[in-house]
């Protein structure tokens, strides 16, 4: 897994926290906090899905043996990487 990659990100929604944060304790329309919110939500979910499909590439395509499976594997990270 591209560890550098994942702490980057990590980094960049502990940015966005910190920043609704900062948004609660000067007092920002609703509105504008929930975008905020939203936003960090996405990151997170990038972020673990970033985490899985690294991980599902280094564990299934180490244990390939032919080249028909690893373009059955890596066609499957393309879809999940889709969705």
């Amino acid at each position: 897994m591209d560890k550098e990659e994942a702490i980057r990100r990590l980094n960049r929604i502990k940015g966005q926290v910190e920043g609704i944060q900062r948004m609660l304790e000067r007092p920002k329309p609703a509105i504008d906090i929930f975008h905020q919110i939203t936003a960090a939500k996405k990151a997170l979910d990038s972020t673990g899905r970033f985490i899985l499909e690294s991980y599902i590439k280094e564990k299934l395509i180490s244990v390939s043996r032919s080249k028909e499976e690893s373009n059955k594997i890596r066609e499957i990270i393309e879809i999940m990487e889709k969705f």
